[in-house]
């Protein structure tokens, strides 16, 4: 299997189909062994996130042209055809081949990350510290060990559901949130949350 990136957010994993995870820009890899399970951790989501930014602060600038079905050039193609059908194909033809004023055909070469508009940088309507903020009990599994992989009716790339007292935190200094569980200790498999780090549940956590 390729090289995926599976988030473009905070939460940059690179899954190769080795079973072991890198970390862009550190030389280190994890590789989960036996019975246990490697979780990257989803990020924390108060709910008062910018719906914008996503909580980001900031967001890419694209050109206006990247929002047709013909990035890079100046009409759509329903405007090309209505120019044909209302004028003549000639004419439709050659304004087919015009491109964007602005881009000048290369849109990629002229996006930019901007303040957010929305939330002008504070990434939500309401700003949690950091020490209220609750550790997410939802992660997507990046690696697994020979009895996990035997045993377990998930495998990586989910995202599953599980106690906020299961397993252990491991510190990287890639900034990453992991944690590392038992095979069994999953509770549910979550489908539908595409975006690594984007999942809004959270698991309060039990009283002892």
């Amino acid at each position: 299997m390729s090289s995926e990136i599976v988030s473009e957010d905070a939460q940059e994993i690179v899954l190769d189909g080795s079973n072991k995870v890198s970390f862009p820009g550190f030389p280190y890899f994890f590789e989960a062994l036996n019975e246990k399970v490697l979780v990257s951790l989803d990020q924390y989501k108060s709910g008062y996130e910018c719906k914008t930014c996503k909580g980001k602060g900031t967001v890419v600038k694209k050109c206006e042209c990247t929002k047709t079905d013909r990035p890079g050039f100046r009409y759509s193609k329903q405007q090309i055809d209505d120019i044909a059908a209302s004028i003549n194909t000639d004419v439709a033809t050659t304004r087919m081949e015009l491109l964007c004023d602005y881009c000048k055909g290369k849109p990629d070469e002229v996006e930019e990350v901007i303040t957010c508009p929305t939330c002008e940088g504070k990434t939500g309507l309401l700003i949690i510290p950091d020490t209220a903020k609750v550790i997410a009990s939802s992660g997507v599994v990046v690696s697994m060990g020979r009895v996990a992989r035997e045993k377990a009716d998930y495998k990586i790339g989910d995202r599953i559901l599980f106690s906020v007292h299961a397993g252990s935190m491991i510190p990287t200094k890639s900034g990453l949130m992991f944690k590392q569980l038992d095979w069994y200790q999953a509770w549910i498999r979550v489908e539908g949350a595409e975006e690594l780090g984007a999942f809004d549940f959270i698991v309060a956590p039990e009283e002892e």
